[in-house]
């Protein structure tokens, strides 16, 4: 009779689920790099998230009646969560009309260290000079990656509102990852994701509005459609749940090195859909990356 294996640790199947969320996250730029010059930003970014609210509520429904006073005590949190969320996924949206696909990539790289940094100022959170290493390693790799080891692309690359803007929207995903914790617990992570979601809608309502009426509407066509719905399934539904499981799972500072797989991930898509060839610098860039999230997890869970 053989032994039962014993059940997954909290860590490993956090490991697991952002893992799985980094990659859904990889296809937002390849979906939105096919209709972001058709389809105006606010638009593109406000029906995504209804749309994600829509695909939730069959999930969440039969539990409304007890989550909805929850969700209504703590409006201010998830305000808060559903406007750093929304909104800063609505500013990527604006920089990719501006910047080069290399400067987003490089920037994206900043999300850790600024969530680990602005951990440090909020809650005194450590790091060892193992889990520095492994921040460093794992930066090191998506430079690697995005610049295609000619480090002469990074140097000369020049500040555009583009590139600060993106910069604005790392910050905000590190404010998010940190304020996850303010989620009340009698939420599940489906609960929360409609709420942040709902609230979030709410906040970028007046701006879709002027958008429409003042610059352009979104365009009803197999093209927008296809994206819109793949992006709230996909990215806003599916990657957001597995992110905010993972991060109320092990923690921002631990989760935020998952980011650095979404260059991987994205690579590995390019190939697949775009015909792109692996290179060697893919496979130094991964490696790399991998070490990181060796470093800082395995510092966590010695500290823990």
């Amino acid at each position: 009779m053989s032994t039962p294996r014993p059940p997954a640790s909290p860590d490993l199947r956090a490991y697991v689920i952002l893992t799985v969320g980094a990659f859904l996250l990889s296809t937002n730029p390849v979906i939105v790099r096919a209709v972001i010059d058709v389809v105006p930003p606010i638009g593109l970014a406000f029906w995504r998230w209804l749309l994600a609210a829509v695909m939730l509520l069959p999930f969440i429904a039969t539990r409304l009646s007890t989550t909805a006073p929850v969700m209504w005590r703590s409006r201010g949190p998830l305000c808060l969560l559903g406007a750093l969320m929304i909104g800063s996924t609505t500013i990527i949206l604006f920089a990719l009309q501006s910047t080069t696909a290399i400067n987003v990539s490089v920037v994206n790289a900043t999300q850790p260290t600024l969530t680990v940094l602005f951990a440090w100022i909020a809650f005194r959170d450590r790091l060892t000079p193992l889990q520095i290493a492994g921040i460093v390693s794992a930066f090191v790799g998506v430079l690697i990656i995005v610049s295609r080891a000619e480090w002469s692309r990074l140097f000369s690359l020049d500040m555009n509102i583009g590139d600060v803007l993106a910069v604005i929207a790392m910050g905000g995903f590190a404010i998010y990852a940190l304020n996850i914790r303010k989620i009340p617990a009698a939420l599940n992570a489906a609960d929360a994701l409609f709420a942040i979601i709902v609230y979030g809608c709410a906040l970028l309502l007046p701006f879709y509005v002027a958008e429409t009426v003042m610059l352009k509407a979104v365009p009803i066509t197999g093209a927008s459609v296809a994206a819109i719905l793949s992006l709230a399934l996909f990215v806003s539904c599916l990657a957001m749940l597995t992110w905010n499981t993972g991060n109320r799972l092990i923690g921002p500072a631990k989760a935020s090195i998952f980011m650095n797989l979404i260059p991987v991930f994205g690579a590995a898509l390019a190939i697949v859909f775009l015909g792109e060839q692996l290179f060697p610098f893919h496979v130094a860039g991964g490696a790399l990356i991998c070490l990181g999230i060796v470093l800082v997890v395995g510092q966590f869970g010695a500290r823990d």
